[in-house]
């Protein structure tokens, strides 16, 4: 944690040197009015946001007679200090106690849980036993700085260069999960971002994730432009010890939405006796009149097995993820619809079919709104595979989500 004593160090020097600005500035004489004055101009700064999450979990898995309980309360602290029109540094903390029979019979849950870390450990459990865990990350920590069409942003952050809804393998840097629906924010990269916006849904990036390790390197560059109403991206650069080069769109054809995706990665190291891999991913979605909104979607990996040997539910679990694992199966077909039943009560569906090993994930949810800043979630994940020709569940998983926003 010695980096995040650092941050907190120059967050407090930077409330400092504005506060110190702010008075020469006024040049009021009076002293007590000079520290009033600057508290206001250090708060008006100042922005802060997040929201407190209860999450109950009911896991049934086959071959286990009982059922397992696990509990998770999640605290989100998000801070923007502008330190002038130019420039501003963003600091956002995720807080988390988990306790249930999951830390108690994974031996592993600590490291899966404390997984977002990249070039700096930024994260702390000061709490850790097998009936009670606390981990607090940041998990965004950058200062960003503009000028005209330039933006630069170094640190902690997300880089999202996706445009599908479930699986982007145009996002190198920052690949997750659907699985992993309790983490909206998603994973960030310790990393430097260089962006010039040249007008309308396009310009240039230049990315380069921080680290010491050339297995974990990611440095690529993207340029993006739209033309007849489609926004075409094209990427390029290095993956690790491979070379990785893209290409994805975003556009409409009639009223239905029109998305995809296409990467391709090759080892540099005697390219010509290594075979590269594909990942290709394609979507459309449609919102009727009804407010019913219809999505479907399809996944290719080249290096996808028929039959993998880590079970289903067991290859999507939380964690760092890396675009090259966006799913253990060659061939992921995925359809969703969802409903308003109620101004205040939204229903849907998602399904993702695995064709060559006859496999299925069903994901029902509901969301009540009760207030405008409370939702009240009830959410399933029931993964299914086929014995003769029958489907039967491999695990299934409830979740009841109380989430509260501010």
């Amino acid at each position: 944690m010695r980096a995040g004593v650092w941050i907190a160090v120059c967050i407090l020097c930077l409330h400092a040197g504005s506060a110190l600005a702010q008075a020469d500035s006024l040049r009021i004489d009076s002293e007590s009015v000079q520290q009033t004055g600057t508290r206001k101009s250090i708060l008006q700064n100042l922005e802060m946001s997040g929201y407190v999450k209860q999450l109950q979990t009911f896991i049934l898995v086959r071959g286990l007679d009982s059922l397992l309980t696990d509990n998770l309360l999640h605290n989100r602290l998000n801070f923007t200090y502008a330190i002038d029109t130019s420039l501003s540094l963003v600091v956002e903390v995720r807080n988390r106690i988990f306790y249930g029979d999951l830390l108690r019979q994974v031996p592993q849950y600590p490291q899966l849980i404390d997984s977002g870390n990249d070039v700096w450990d930024l994260s702390a459990m000061p709490v850790r036993s097998r009936s009670l865990l606390v981990h607090t990350m940041l998990d965004r920590v950058y200062a960003e700085w503009t000028k005209n069409k330039l933006e630069v942003r170094l640190g902690r952050q997300r880089i999202n260069w996706g445009l599908n809804l479930v699986w982007n393998p145009n996002d190198i840097f920052n690949a997750y999960s659907f699985f992993d629906f309790d983490y909206e924010e998603r994973p960030g990269s310790d990393a430097l971002r260089v962006r010039y916006f040249t007008g309308f849904a396009g310009g240039a990036e230049f990315a380069a994730r921080l680290t010491t390790d050339p297995a974990k390197q990611t440095i690529a560059g993207l340029y993006k432009f739209n033309r007849s109403g489609y926004d075409i991206q094209f990427l390029g650069g290095v993956l690790g010890r491979e070379a990785v080069a893209g290409l994805g769109w975003a556009g409409s054809i009639q009223d239905a939405g029109f998305k995809g995706e296409f990467t391709y990665l090759h080892p540099y190291q005697n390219p010509l006796h290594k075979s590269g891999q594909l990942l290709a991913s394609v979507s459309a979605d449609y919102s009727f009149a009804s407010s019913l909104y219809l999505h479907a979607s399809v996944l290719y990996n080249s290096r996808g097995e028929k039959n993998p040997e880590v079970l289903l539910f067991q290859a999507f679990r939380p964690g760092r993820l890396s675009v090259k694992d966006l799913s253990p199966y060659k061939y992921n077909v995925f359809a969703q619809a969802s409903y308003p039943i109620h101004p205040l009560l939204n229903a849907g569906l998602a399904t993702i079919y695995f064709p060559e090993d006859q496999a299925l994930f069903l994901n029902p949810t509901l969301t009540y709104s009760a207030f405008p800043n409370l939702d009240l979630d009830a959410i399933g994940q029931f993964f299914l595979d086929s014995e003769q020709g029958e489907f039967k569940a491999v695990s299934k998983a409830v979740f009841v989500r109380l989430k509260w926003s501010f």
